[in-house]
């Protein structure tokens, strides 16, 4: 695998991920790969984190057009397909300077789908069997809101609040983590001006084309 990834560098992509084109051509190259190295799941998250993020614009930050693409391409039914995109959903969070809300609900999201009776996801797939919020959960939770803590508050938007009052609701209280009534305690919201993450014309490409959407074999 370690020549394999020297081949896509020197040969396939020698400038990096550059376009979205080289993006869905690396997702398929992971929808392909039977065995995924630790060396590949490297190399796929930190290529596309940096190009999602440093290679297209804004420059440095995630917005809402970037976001949806990123949501389509890595789910279905809001339900993120592999640990590995859902590493990437992270890594791209904690390397932009900012995120839309879209993206960090949809990112908590993945809790409370696994939290459902008809469980799915990559996020369930990885969880520990547990009806309440669990230490694995809490450590997930703090990495999606990261950042967003503010004088003993945990400052959220409506739609972030929201979510994890659903998953409260899901999760059996009795069976909490104790970190995470403390977690809820602090939550307050805030309305977001709606100008502070403006859409970009990221969805269309240097060719001039609507960004191609990827397929996923069911």
């Amino acid at each position: 695998m370690a020549d394999d990834i020297l081949m896509l560098r020197k040969y396939a992509f020698p400038d990096g991920i550059c376009s979205s084109e080289d993006a869905l051509a690396l997702f398929a190259l992971n929808d392909s790969c039977p065995e995924q190295s630790p060396e590949w799941s490297t190399y796929f998250v930190e290529s596309l984190t940096a190009y999602l993020v440093r290679g297209t614009e804004p420059l440095g930050r995630i917005d809402d057009a970037k976001a949806s693409w990123l949501m389509r391409t890595i789910a279905a039914d809001g339900a993120v397909h592999s640990a590995l995109e859902l590493e990437l959903l992270l890594h791209a969070m904690e390397v932009a300077s900012e995120v839309p809300e879209s993206l960090s609900a949809f990112a908590l999201d993945q809790v409370r789908l696994a939290l459902e009776p008809g469980a799915r996801g990559a996020y369930h797939a990885a969880r520990p069997a547990s009806p309440g919020i669990a230490a694995f959960d809490l450590t997930y939770i703090w990495r999606v809101l990261r950042g967003v803590m503010e004088r003993g508050r945990l400052m959220l938007s409506p739609v972030e609040a929201r979510v994890l009052r659903g998953i409260d609701e899901l999760a059996d209280a009795e069976a909490h983590h104790p970190a995470w009534r403390e977690m809820i305690a602090t939550v307050a919201t805030y309305e977001r001006p709606k100008d502070v993450l403006r859409s970009s014309p990221w969805l269309v490409t240097d060719a001039g084309h609507r960004l191609m959407t990827r397929e996923v074999a069911a």
